[in-house]
């Protein structure tokens, strides 16, 4: 879109609606298709025709040559003499390798597509489309493109927030809830050498994260509980406590009741750390927490997104101390909250 295009939006001469749809949703799936395909993967490094790539993808030359152009002109391919590399913004994003990898969380995103057809439904009904986590269950590949899709964000993310969380000097024992991937009980415990780790989450995630943490090799120091953590036992006598992207799926009701639970396995003086889309950064409406929040009407029996004040309020009545909030930079639409349980 040129910047005259951009002005004649902004001024309501051109009409915004049809752009924000019909513009976005044909970048949106140009991207993720071509992230499917290995179009990325294959570019790396590389010049291409579409002719010579089309058997690499297992595509059509006319139909690739298509995707191919749209791919230059959003910028994520870079085109000249008939052939294509990839563009800046896919040699370090979508290049599997790549410290700054997200290709796993497009999969994913791609996974939701359909999902997202049954947002009428779910408005008109105040009911889900779907259950996400139990299709996930049913669909081993959906299943593990959403956890690989969380352990990219991580990777993008555990330095910044491990900087500001405060570990008591004392501590050994973290405990992290729903972790699946483990990647951020793996940063944890890389900065602090005395720290050990507990990953709690349901069988099929936790052979996942079994492979990451594997693969990362710190399988001595960060170990997994296949369990339910709203129900079943998680152990005592923890220093830190980890609740990473947990509250967007559960009603208010559930969330507190895990606090609680969370609460009585904490030691004195332990810190808890809350990351999450919310609903406003400041006062400011924040466009991505609200969105997904209709994401999990569509996905979930009882999830939303929720504001700071909420999650404070929760944190206070359940008897947590020293509550505050830093926003992510490195992810921009998250937010961290942490508190401390009085000494």
């Amino acid at each position: 879109m040129t910047l005259t295009e951009r002005i004649a939006i902004k001024l309501g001469i051109a009409p915004k609606p049809i752009f924000d749809t019909a513009l976005n949703m044909g970048i949106a799936k140009t991207i993720l298709v071509a992230n499917k395909l290995g179009v990325f993967q294959k570019l790396s490094g590389r010049w291409l025709s579409a002719q010579e790539l089309a058997g690499e993808v297992s595509a059509e030359e006319r139909s690739l040559g298509m995707l191919l152009e749209a791919l230059a002109a959003v910028g994520y391919l870079r085109h000249k003499s008939g052939k294509y590399t990839n563009a800046k913004v896919a040699r370090q994003w979508l290049v599997e390798g790549s410290a700054k990898y997200v290709g796993n969380f497009l999969r994913h995103y791609d996974d939701l597509w359909t999902i997202w057809d049954g947002l009428e439904q779910s408005v008109r009904t105040d009911e889900s489309f779907v259950n996400f986590f139990q299709y996930c269950n049913e669909h081993p590949d959906t299943q593990r493109n959403f956890i690989l899709a969380n352990k990219d964000v991580a990777v993008t993310g555990a330095n910044e927030v491990v900087s500001k969380v405060k570990v008591p000097a004392q501590a050994s024992r973290l405990l992290d809830l729903g972790g699946a991937h483990g990647y951020y009980s793996i940063a944890f415990c890389r900065k602090y050498p005395q720290l050990t780790a507990l990953v709690i989450d349901w069988e099929k995630p936790v052979r996942i994260g079994q492979e990451v943490v594997n693969q990362e090799k710190m399988s001595e120091r960060v170990t997994f509980k296949v369990a339910d953590y709203m129900t079943d036992d998680i152990g005592s006598g923890y220093d830190i406590a980890l609740m990473f992207a947990l509250f967007h799926s559960e009603s208010s009701e559930t969330n507190q009741a895990t606090l609680k639970k969370v609460y009585n396995a904490l030691n004195p003086g332990a810190t808890i750390a809350i990351a999450e889309l919310l609903t406003y950064k400041g006062k400011k409406e924040s466009d991505v927490g609200l969105l997904f929040g209709l994401g999990m009407l569509v996905a979930t029996p009882r999830g939303k997104t929720y504001s700071y004040d909420e999650v404070r309020r929760w944190l206070q009545d359940t008897g947590f101390v020293n509550i505050s909030r830093a926003d992510l930079r490195r992810l921009p639409t998250y937010s961290l909250v942490l508190a401390t349980k009085p000494a």
